[in-house]
């Protein structure tokens, strides 16, 4: 993985359980406005993040990194590393393998397109405007050759099947994020209806871009707190599920799994981390006219957002015909968003009843903030390492109970996190996902 925690297993899941934050001090020379954040700082981008590879691997990506833009490097070194510590290239036909990858919309930055904007820039009168009529000629012509290549969503799968020769299956998912549980559950049944005999799943995203920050804020997700203390007045805390909430904390990250079938993981004598069932990929969009008009997200509502939580539980619930009783934790997509964080516990208790008060709920947004798509594949590793050592992590920045809903959320270190767990995700556009995962038993 590549997180505000680091991307070595060992040395996050003992920040997980200890309960140490990646959330930083936003620099003062950042152009975002906004006190706190949390960046990959581990991650530079160079040749020795994407793990060992061999000199002509390394020298393809090296090569093609300089048409990545930052998340989706993030995504192809994550991938790497988990076939590097997966081993399973060797075992499988290049036509068996797939590739099932999630992402945020990718956005190009503001430089990329400075010095072609500047060229179409006319005067008159004293008045500096665009003139468009002279992009074809004058601004197109700035622009860096391939640049639109940078920025395409399906270029993480499109990187990561070229560098390994993985011809079979290859899903681009963009759902923002909701995106890594619909990857992850379509990776699941490309292998059970034998399309493919394994895939890397992954998902990759960063709040911490310029213009996906300016997205964040326009659906109101930023905190209302950390941009009220831009200005050296510390760093802000994440607090999912608390009753003092105001906004999530923009970071970034990548996480990425190799999935096959348990008869070829045993066969290979693989390490097996955890069994995943599969998955479910709702939404739940009401017109805008329901919602105050256009121009409101169309699930700004909390009762919109509850009933889009409330339909994927449901969904996944019915496929695997599940009790409350067999779900060890549920890891929430809470990441201290007013109306989403309410809007999923009221989910939870509408779908589990008078049984939520058993399950315990944790969130790892206290500690990786909210790095967009990549959140969904970060918090699903974190549960993995959960049920490998037998022992759930605390929420961060969850202190004051809000009154208006109740969950039983897991603040303390120590809990312990069952033989299974249901990770949810989901966005202010009133799309979800939810992916069930168990301890695997030999």
């Amino acid at each position: 993985m590549v997180s505000a925690l680091g991307g070595a297993l060992d040395s996050f899941w003992q920040a997980c359980r200890e309960g140490r934050s990646g959330l930083r001090e936003n620099p003062a020379a950042s152009p975002l406005p906004v006190a706190t954040i949390a960046p990959a700082a581990e991650f530079t981008g160079k040749i020795q993040d994407f793990g060992p590879l061999d000199d002509v691997k390394k020298k393809a990506i090296r090569k093609g990194s300089k048409l990545m833009a930052r998340e989706i490097q993030m995504g192809v070194a994550a991938a790497q590393l988990a076939l590097e510590s997966a081993q399973t290239r060797d075992f499988y036909p290049s036509r068996r393998f797939g590739v099932s990858f999630a992402s945020d919309f990718v956005v190009t930055t503001p430089q990329e397109l400075t010095d072609a904007v500047a060229a179409c820039r006319v005067s008159k009168e004293g008045v500096s405007s665009l003139d468009l009529n002279e992009w074809p000629l004058k601004g197109l012509t700035k622009m860096t050759p391939l640049w639109q290549l940078k920025y395409l969503t399906n270029m993480s799968a499109s990187h990561i099947t070229i560098y390994n020769a993985l011809y079979g299956p290859a899903y681009d998912v963009t759902n923002r994020e909701a995106s890594f549980g619909a990857a992850l559950a379509e990776a699941v049944e490309t292998i059970k209806r034998g399309a493919a005999d394994a895939m890397i799943v992954g998902a990759t995203g960063t709040r911490l871009q310029s213009y996906r920050f300016v997205d964040a804020y326009k659906y109101g997700e930023i905190s209302e707190e950390a941009l009220r203390a831009n200005g050296g007045n510390g760093v802000v805390p994440c607090r999912p599920f608390d009753a003092r909430r105001c906004g999530s904390i923009p970071g970034e990250g990548a996480a990425a799994l190799v999935i096959e079938s348990v008869d070829s993981a045993r066969e290979r004598g693989a390490t097996i981390y955890a069994e995943v069932l599969g998955g479910v990929y709702r939404a739940s969009i009401r017109h805008a006219s329901d919602l105050g008009g256009v121009g409101r997200s169309l699930a700004s509502n909390r009762d919109s957002l509850r009933e889009a939580y409330a339909t994927s539980l449901r969904a996944i619930v019915a496929k695997f015909g599940l009790r409350p009783e067999e779900i060890g934790h549920i890891n929430a997509a809470a990441r201290g968003d007013a109306n989403l964080d309410a809007a999923e516990a009221l989910a939870l208790r509408d779908v589990f009843g008078d049984a939520c008060d058993s399950i315990p709920v944790v969130s790892l947004s206290g500690h990786i903030g909210n790095p967009g798509a990549g959140c969904g594949a970060i918090q699903t590793v974190a549960s993995i390492l959960a049920l490998e050592n037998d022992e759930l992590f605390p929420t961060l920045g969850y202190e004051e109970p809000d009154e208006s809903f109740r969950v039983n959320v897991s603040r303390e270190g120590g809990v312990k996190p069952g033989a299974s767990f249901l990770k949810l995700c989901g966005n202010t556009l009133g799309q979800t996902s939810a992916v069930y995962l168990r301890k695997y038993v030999g």
